[in-house]
């Protein structure tokens, strides 16, 4: 799922997310039922853990612990998260219709 997302809460300023910075172009994707990867525009990513979520007017509200995959599979402590999610719309390409043949119905 792609979106804009707003953070909202960050327990800790060392983290990835900056608290009350609205990220474009976020693409959030499932690992199993719980673990979802986060993908940044700048192609930074972390492991969400959601624990709550509420849906709002046309946002998702997300609360849950998020964290950063070290390169030797060292996971860093987790950091607490509530972020907005707010999906984009996915339009599907449309194919353009073929004129419709005209024919004249009416014999005379």
């Amino acid at each position: 799922m792609k979106g804009d997302m707003k953070v909202i809460e960050v327990s800790s300023e060392r983290f990835l997310l900056k608290k009350n910075k609205t990220y474009k172009n976020v693409v959030l994707i499932a690992r199993d039922y719980h673990y979802h990867n986060l993908t940044l525009s700048n192609k930074k990513s972390f492991v969400f853990f959601i624990q709550a979520v509420s849906v709002e007017n046309e946002a998702l509200f997300f609360e849950g612990d998020g964290y950063l995959e070290e390169e030797q599979g060292l996971v860093v402590p987790p950091v607490m998260l509530e972020l907005k999610f707010f999906p984009k719309q996915i339009e599907k390409p449309t194919k353009p219709k073929p004129p419709r043949k005209r024919t004249n119905r009416r014999k005379d």
